[in-house]
């Protein structure tokens, strides 16, 4: 996970479509974290379950509300992961915005750098098609 975030420091972003490609990568590094603390998360609360279970079995606990107990232990975690969430619609939502703010001038840029396509040939209007 850290070589990946260190790969994104690193990532190019000088040109509109290294943007694009930058916030897709960054949400994947996202997305893989947001999992990573999902099921840490279970896992943990089960730990934790287990342990207050065997506490009330060797008469140290009085074992009373042991998965909520188990859940509120592990609250940080669905915090993160919620979190991490929204800087995911973060992330997704720089190049759309690029795209609505700067479009503009990129595509006036790359004209004057590449000029202007011709596009399609308009056909000829004197000739006619023989049947």
């Amino acid at each position: 996970m850290a070589r990946r975030a260190a790969d994104l420091v690193k990532y190019p972003t000088r040109k509109p479509e290294q943007i694009r490609l930058y916030g897709r990568y960054a949400e994947e590094l996202l997305r893989d974290l947001e999992h990573e603390f999902s099921d840490r998360r279970r896992e943990l609360v089960k730990r934790c379950y287990a342990l207050l279970k065997e506490a009330q079995r060797q008469g140290v606990d009085q074992g009373d509300d042991k998965y909520l107990r188990a859940m509120r232990a592990t609250v940080g975690l669905v915090t993160a992961a919620v979190c991490i969430k929204l800087a995911r619609a973060g992330v997704r939502s720089v190049y759309p915005s690029f795209e609505k703010h700067c479009g503009i001038a990129v595509d006036g840029l790359r004209d004057k750098q590449y000029g202007k396509g011709k596009g399609r040939p308009k056909p000829l209007d004197d000739e006619k098609m023989e049947i």
